[in-house]
């Protein structure tokens, strides 16, 4: 659990499925263009949206929207997946770092 950010709580060691997935990017990252990384999820089978949703699958943080995540100050479709995530949504916070393994695994 996040503690500055209880309702932000990403998934610890996350087994990320690409094939029939839909995600989501928020945030900034650390070294990498949205344009790849949308590129990258088609190639291994998943979607990409730009918009978070209840069918929405993995919202990954972008490394220079954890710390400000950290702080209550998220972006607009970071609080919404918070949100989501409260009303129910089996939506998963996934960090950069994470899905970047997962990309390349």
């Amino acid at each position: 659990m996040n503690p500055l950010n209880p309702d932000l709580e990403y998934s610890q060691n996350p087994d990320l499925s690409f094939d029939g997935k839909s995600f989501c990017l928020a945030g900034k990252f650390d070294g990498h263009e949205r344009p790849d990384l949308e590129h990258e999820v088609a190639r291994k089978g998943g979607t990409f949206t730009p918009n978070v949703s209840e069918e929405t699958d993995y919202i990954v943080i972008g490394s220079k929207g954890v710390r400000c995540c950290s702080f209550a100050c998220c972006t607009r479709v970071a609080q919404k997946a918070v949100d989501l995530k409260k009303r129910g949504a089996s939506l998963q916070f996934i960090k950069e770092s994470d899905f970047l393994a997962a990309l390349i695994s």
